[in-house]
Order: C-alpha cells, then structure tokens, then sequence
C-alpha cells in the first residue's frame, strides 16, 4: 500500500529550516521549487518553454521519444524528446520514495518542457495532489526540487495548501531564476533575494571596484595562484565563487560566465566564438573514425614541411560548399520557412557532392550539448597586465547579458549562415597522440544576439 506522506500531520507542521537541514542531510547544494497552478495535463508539470532554461537541473542524455499515440499526426506534432532522472521523492523525515519513470520531456514546437512519469512505480502516494479530477487544481501547492552535489539527483517534496512549509516560503528569501522557478538558498548565511541578474551584477560590480586582481583559481575549495594563458576566465570565477569541475551546468546560479581580454575598456566586442564542440554521431565519420575520415576527406599539409600531415579544416556555411573540403553543411528535418523542427530524427549535416552524408549530428545530440550551454550568459571584458606571478586582471564595468537561448535558434541561425562549422582535425604521425579531433560551431560576437531572447549591453556602474 503507498504511503500519503503529505497529507500527514507531519507533514503539516514541518518548518521549512527543519526541511532544509532534511534536505542537507541528503547531500543537497541546491533548492528550487515552483508554485504550482492547474496546469498537470497528462501527469506533466510545465516547468519551462525550452530545455535549455533547465541547465542546471541534473538529467541524462537527450533522446528521442516516439509518440505512443495512434492518431495520425503531423511530423511537426511528433517532434519531442526525452531526458531520464534519477528522481524521488522524500518525506519529512528524509524516507526516500524512487520515481524510476521520472524524466523531461521537451516538446520543441509548442515550446514546452514538461516533468512526466514522476508517479509511475513510486511508493509514494501523491495522485489526489496531482490528479486534475481531485486535488490537482488546488491552489497553494509547491512542488520543491534539491538537487544533490555534483547534479546527480532530485529529491523532491510535496508542500500541500496550509501547510506550515508553504507559509514560510512565502515569506522567505529567495532568488527569481526564471518566470516560473524560484531558487531557494539551502543555507541563509550571506544571502540575497531578489533575480539572479540583479545579484549577477552586483558582483560583477564588486568584481570591477576591486581593480587589479592577481590570476588565481579555486581548488578544492582552496584560493591559489594561477597565471597561465586562461587564467582571465579562471581568476573571475574564483572571484564569483566557481571552482573548476567536470560537472556541465551554469557557472553562477543560472548564468553562464564568459571572459574576453581587451587591450582596453572600450574596445568592441568583436571575436569568433566556439559555442560547442560535439564530433559526429552519425554518417561516414562514425563509421570509420576520425584518423580515417581526416585523411580521406581532408588534405595533405604540405606547407608544414612533415610529410603525412593531414588536416581537415575550413569554414563550412549552409548551403555553401567549402572549397577545402568539397563538403556542405546542411540540415535534415528543420523547415527554414516555418523556422520550426518537423522531425526529431533529424540531423545536422555534411554532405559530399553526390549527396552522401559523411557526417552528422543528430537533434538529440545537439540538443543534449545546447542545454549545456545554458539559456542565460555574461560576457565579461579583461584587460591582463604583468608575467609570471605578477600577472593581474582588471574587469571592465561595460558587460553584455544574453538570456533566451534555444535550439530552435541555434538552428535557424545556421541556416541564415550566422553559425559555421569550423573543425581543426589533424592526423600527423610524428607527434603523439597521433590523431586530433576537433569539431567545433562558431559564431561571431556580433551576432550573439540572435541566438537569445533577449539582450542587454549594461553598465554595472549603473545599478
């Protein structure tokens, strides 16, 4: 028999401090909860328009979910996919309930991303709360996620109306992630409320007052020094609290921190930038390996003076062959008109003269590494000065602020020819290891807003 652990009396009058340090106990870092309104059509809990709004919440690889209805439908209307959890959900005293069947579903032509399955095999009883026939359309109910350290899992609470966690919550500090996920500090210890762009700039503010900062980075929590070329971006985030780790997700709250060096503050920002680096899953390359298909589709380096230098480079635009290669960047299952995706088995592309595809990135794929890069960014301007363990970084107070990122623009901006493929694949038999594989989409700075909502040149001195 499951369990209705809230609707329990316990569940009534837990403090929201008593379910923090529940949460603590746990190995929770991070609490984000939602207000939940009567929208839990099919068991779905709306929680963004696009997946990229969730970066930072733990999920597993993206793949596609055929629709298990029987209506004949538009290819448009199949268009979704799925991401797993390891998801569950927990009582006040800390019982932990699995939900094996918990997962996102994207839908990217309404755009939608939804919670689905967190009911199905769960030992929890939460159907009257969630079920749209009885309790689902009560107002007051607060679905809170704490996700554990290093975005492994969610644990997730039920705080029922009247309950003494919902009126606490109510009044408490927290920060405005998006429109619809608020962020709730685990501990109250040098705390703010407010949006997390206003406390993205008030740190940055701080960061700039501060003048020159000698390069350092955190390690293992520790503050040491560090003057190496990327030092610029690896001193600015010690300054926000980052330390590196192999964790993807976003680098302060929901943001995504990028630094630029200048040799002054009012220079442009104006660069080629790299927006990710996925290789190929599919097509002639996942076939035969990088070594192989640099040789065969690339060309010999004969000006480099080493014999047997192969490089596969080039800037590769839609529709335009690159004259290096021979090859075509293309898109299969996105309609350019209706700028919208119309298949999720679809792919990005290269393809030879007769039209074979040699290589390509599936949606899934592309859409798991896009999340990845976050739906808000900061670019920060750096002028560096000194050598050695002199070395010292003052950030500029004119910063540009990108929210709104999507997959269906990354899309559309590469068939407008604003997003090129740029690889720097190398097989050269005289070093080691002998082959590198480098596959990157670039975009000038200029056209970053296209890729975004939204965006917003600031002054921090401003605010």
């Amino acid at each position: 028999m499951k369990l209705a652990i809230y609707d329990s009396q316990e569940s009534q009058n837990i403090s929201l401090d008593a379910l923090k340090q529940v949460y603590r106990n746990l190995g929770v870092t991070r609490i984000v909860y939602k207000i939940l309104t009567n929208d839990n059509t099919k068991n779905q809990i709306y929680l963004a328009p696009h997946l990229t709004d969730l970066g930072f919440l733990p999920m597993g690889p993206v793949s596609i979910s055929e629709t298990s209805s029987k209506k004949p439908v538009r290819m448009d209307s199949r268009a979704k996919f799925t991401a797993a959890m390891d998801f569950s959900w927990i009582s006040p005293k800390g019982e932990i309930y699995p939900a094996p069947e918990a997962k996102i579903i994207y839908y990217p032509q309404y755009p939608e991303a939804r919670l689905s399955g967190f009911l199905k095999g769960c030992g929890a009883d939460l159907s009257d709360w969630m079920d749209r026939k009885k309790k689902a359309t009560v107002p007051g109910r607060v679905l809170i996620l704490g996700m554990t350290e290093g975005k492994k899992s969610i644990h997730a609470y039920l705080a029922i109306p009247g309950s003494r966690v919902v009126e606490e919550l109510g009044k408490s500090k927290r920060i405005e992630l998006t429109s619809i996920l608020l962020e709730l500090p685990v501990s109250e210890e040098g705390t703010e409320g407010g949006a997390s762009r206003e406390l993205l700039i008030r740190e940055l503010k701080r960061i700039h007052n501060s003048g020159w900062i000698r390069g350092k980075r955190l390690k293992n929590g520790k503050v040491i020094s560090y003057t190496a070329q990327n030092s610029g971006g690896y001193t600015l985030e010690a300054e926000l609290g980052i330390g590196p780790n192999g964790v993807a997700g976003p680098d302060f709250m929901d943001w995504e921190i990028k630094q630029f060096g200048v040799k002054k503050f009012s220079q442009t920002f104006k660069k080629p930038l790299t927006l990710m680096t996925p290789q190929p899953d599919g097509g002639v390359y996942a076939e035969i390996g990088t070594r192989k298909f640099v040789i065969r589709y690339g060309y010999e380096d004969t000006g480099s003076g080493k014999k047997g230098r192969y490089v596969f480079n080039g800037r590769h635009f839609y529709g335009v062959k690159c004259e290096k290669t021979g090859l075509t960047l293309m898109i299969s299952g996105y309609d350019p008109a209706a700028k919208t995706m119309v298949d999720p088995a679809g792919f990005i592309g290269l393809q030879d003269e007769k039209g074979n595809i040699v290589a390509k990135w599936s949606f899934s794929k592309m859409i798991g590494h896009w999340v990845r890069k976050h739906a808000r960014a900061a670019y920060v301007p750096a002028i560096r000065e000194g050598r050695g363990d002199e070395t010292r970084f003052h950030f500029g107070n004119d910063v540009w602020l990108y929210e709104g990122a999507n997959i269906l623009r990354f899309l559309r901006a590469i068939a407008d020819g604003l997003i090129y493929y740029d690889p720097g694949s190398r097989v050269d038999p005289f070093v080691n290891p002998e082959v590198k594989a480098r596959s990157q989409f670039r975009i000038s700075s200029s056209y970053l807003e296209r890729l975004y909502r939204d965006s917003d040149q600031i002054n921090v001195l401003d605010h």
